[in-house]
């Protein structure tokens, strides 16, 4: 055999080699792509998650606010009720680029006789029947909506735009701030 000939073992052994590296630097990017991207994902959900604050839920009346620069979004739902949390994941959708222009306000009325009254105010003002627990009920501006469904999505925000854009013409709520809750009978 000619001193530069390579046995056929060699060349195997050169083969497996050259194949053993390949796939354990292929192995070692993707293991640092694999962590790269989960580092990614982890600062992403961070950032999202402190410039995008948990919805309050439970609100009281000492909370509201009338400021002539946002309109009020009243929720009031009940505890469990599937078309609530809809409600309030598709707010958590939408508050990045919509929650500027509202203060957002949510009530438990199935658990909660106070919060019931604040309700039956809410209605009596934009002259609906109060006694009501159809949830999620809720109030964009002076603009009142009953249920949520796909179909809603695209209501709500009109209607924080439009509501948002007429805020001075929008009918004065403050009232609520003096209803009596010490009587739970």
């Amino acid at each position: 055999m000619p001193d530069h000939a390579i046995s056929p073992a060699k060349s195997k052994r050169k083969v497996a080699i050259i194949a053993t590296v390949i796939i354990v630097v292929g192995i070692a990017i993707a293991g640092v792509s694999y962590l790269l991207a989960r580092q990614w994902t982890t600062q992403n959900r961070e950032v999202a998650e402190q410039s995008q604050p948990e919805i309050n839920r439970y609100s009281q009346l000492s909370d509201i606010q009338f400021d002539d620069d946002k309109i009020n979004f009243y929720v009031f739902w009940g505890d469990g009720c599937i078309h609530c949390e809809h409600l309030f994941a598709y707010l958590d959708e939408i508050w990045s680029d919509y929650s500027q222009y509202f203060n957002l306000y949510a009530f438990e009325i199935w658990s909660n006789e106070d919060n019931d009254k604040v309700m039956d105010y809410f209605m009596e003002q934009i002259d609906q029947p109060t006694g009501q627990t159809t949830t999620p009920t809720f109030i964009i501006g002076d603009q009142l909506f009953q249920g949520f469904s796909e179909s809603t999505k695209q209501e709500i925000t009109d209607t924080i735009k439009s509501e948002y854009n007429d805020r001075a013409n929008i009918q004065d709520f403050s009232g609520v701030l003096d209803i009596d809750l010490s009587d739970n009978s």
